[in-house]
């Protein structure tokens, strides 16, 4: 944590007030930021922390209110003023575009060019190179963006940010150098390890008086690296306080309004954990379900699953009403592995079956009969980058949860049910609590944690046998992850076999009944029971040579 350097207000937003729809985004909310501090906005989803962020930048014109930095006052919802006036965004999605280097990246917004018009590319590498080594020297500024890793990637935002739009690549004082960036859940995608580079980045901005406004759900940071926390509820302010002088419990009570009950733990051992472990305890206990009925019959068996430079000879085995924690560090295989079982790696080739039915294995030799096959065998599957992957941004969001089973809520010869799937859709609604104005809201038009319950929404089904989850938390509240916790033991109760995978390793050991840890795309051993730890995650996660895991033949 940096203290700011003074107590100056150099950013006030001034009774915003912004609406989408019949949603109230943000409700007359006034807030102040200091020269040089890290000042963090929490609440739960939805509650407008994103909105105010980008109102601040210029993406949202706010209905009602002011923003003024360093004593000016901002054109409302103007980009290009506010990125006059100093303030820049570092979004939560990589807004990036992967097929060009990293220069290209960079300079897109304002491409140097020769006296005959020409693109100059070597000042364009040159002023790339100046930007991104600041932060990073490691970083190769030709090199295609999207060969890089999450964390280098974000490196590169951050470094877009600190860009004053001269064309030139130093960063003289002036009126357009960066004051204030907003970092909207910059680490939600990074590993641990790159999580701990961008934070020291973040402090370095703040000791060099840019003052960071920090949007994250994750406590550990906010209590590690931010000076004050300003929370919202409901669109509405609620409080700021100085980081140093609350603790987690209250922050949380802040946040949804209540204190967070803690029902019957599914425990797995007779002695309660200690030391280190504790924080899993208390997390296993926030999502467990009074009665765990135990493993049943394998509904889920992967054998020989290779894929060339991804996947090496994987074999697993999950039972009903089993959660299986797939551990390792960022690229060590584990969303590859989920693609793979789910059918959306071309190149793998193994055995997959999935409560009966083969996936891999038959129609050609090791070869997955694609991701619909999945779907029908009762294979759900929540993968790491929603909007990629998992959203269809031009339907609305009734229909993104019905689309992979609009087949089974058809009349005869395929004619869709319009009351059947209204139904279908208001039970989802009220069961995850999606704030969004109407079914027919585009799911663009919802915040990020909205969009992540309306994955987890379209998957949890009585007909899921096998559920494949990559990061289910990834930008959820604390709030709502409780929920997603008891909805995971839920689904694992009913019969579900779930495989999990989760860098936040508190939430692994939480939810999870054993752990496979993976590196370098092989699994490197198993744990379970009171070897279920997180330095036995690490060392497995980190070893050079993985031996074999003790495997189902």
């Amino acid at each position: 944590m940096t203290a700011p350097a003074t107590d100056e207000i150099l950013l006030r937003a001034e009774h915003v007030s912004k609406r989408f729809g019949i949603t109230q985004a943000l409700d007359n909310v006034s807030v102040s930021f200091l020269r040089g501090e890290i000042h963090a906005l929490m609440g739960e989803n939805g509650a407008g922390k994103s909105t105010l962020g980008k109102t601040i930048a210029g993406l949202h014109k706010p209905d009602a209110g002011t923003i003024v930095v360093d004593g000016r006052t901002l054109v409302p919802g103007n980009l290009d003023d506010a990125f006059d006036a100093g303030i820049r965004i570092v979004h939560q999605e990589l807004a990036q575009c992967p097929n060009l280097t990293v220069a290209e990246n960079l300079c897109l917004h304002d491409l140097p060019r020769t006296r005959f018009g020409f693109v100059d590319f070597r000042t364009m590498r040159d002023r790339a190179a100046r930007l991104v080594h600041v932060l990073e020297p490691g970083i190769d500024v030709e090199a295609p963006l999207g060969a890089l890793s999450p964390g280098h990637r974000q490196i590169c935002q951050i470094a877009a940010a600190l860009d004053n739009g001269a064309g030139h690549g130093a960063q003289p004082p002036g009126p357009t150098r960066a004051k204030v960036i907003v970092f909207d859940e910059p680490t939600s995608s990074l590993s641990v390890a790159e999580t701990d580079r961008l934070l020291d980045i973040i402090r370095r901005l703040a000791r060099e008086r840019i003052s960071i406004i920090y949007v994250s759900h994750r406590m550990g940071e906010i209590f590690a690296v931010c000076d004050r926390v300003t929370v919202l509820r409901d669109g509405k302010y609620v409080a700021t306080s100085r980081v140093n002088e609350i603790d987690e419990p209250a922050l949380v009570e802040q946040m949804i309004g209540r204190r967070l009950a803690t029902p019957t733990a599914r425990l797995r051992a007779a002695a309660p954990p200690t030391g280190p472990e504790a924080e899993s305890a208390a997390l296993r206990a926030l999502g467990d379900s009074a009665n765990h009925p135990g493993p049943g019959p394998v509904r889920l068996s992967v054998s020989n699953l290779s894929s060339p430079r991804r996947l090496k000879s994987i074999s697993l085995e999950v039972r009903a009403g089993e959660i299986v924690g797939m551990g390792g560090l960022v690229g060590s295989g584990r969303s590859e592995l989920l693609d793979a079982i789910f059918g959306l790696d071309p190149n793998a080739r193994g055995i997959v079956l999935a409560a009966g039915v083969t996936l891999a294995g038959a129609a050609a030799p090791g070869k997955h009969r694609g991701p619909h096959v999945s779907i029908a065998a009762g294979v759900g599957y929540v993968p790491e980058d929603r909007r990629r992957q998992g959203l269809f941004f031009d339907l609305g969001v009734g229909e993104n949860m019905l689309v992979p089973f609009m087949d089974r809520l058809a009349a005869a010869l395929g004619f869709r049910r319009a009351g059947v799937e209204r139904k279908v859709i208001a039970d989802k609604f009220a069961t995850y609590q999606i704030k969004a104005a109407s079914p027919r809201s585009l799911p663009g038009e919802l915040s990020g944690g909205n969009q992540q319950k309306l994955l987890i929404a379209r998957w949890m089904d009585k007909d899921t046998k096998v559920l494949l989850l990559d990061e289910p938390t990834r930008g959820i509240d604390v709030g709502t992850k409780a929920e997603v916790y008891k909805l995971i033991h839920a689904a694992a109760d009913q019969g579900a076999a779930v495989l999990l995978v989760s860098s936040e390793m508190p939430e692994l050991l939480a939810l999870s009944d054993r752990v496979l840890v993976m590196c370098d795309g092989r699994i490197s051993g198993e744990l379970a029971g009171a070897e279920m730890t997180q330095a036995n995650i690490l060392r497995l996660a980190t070893i050079h040579h993985p031996a074999r895991a003790k495997q189902p033949a």
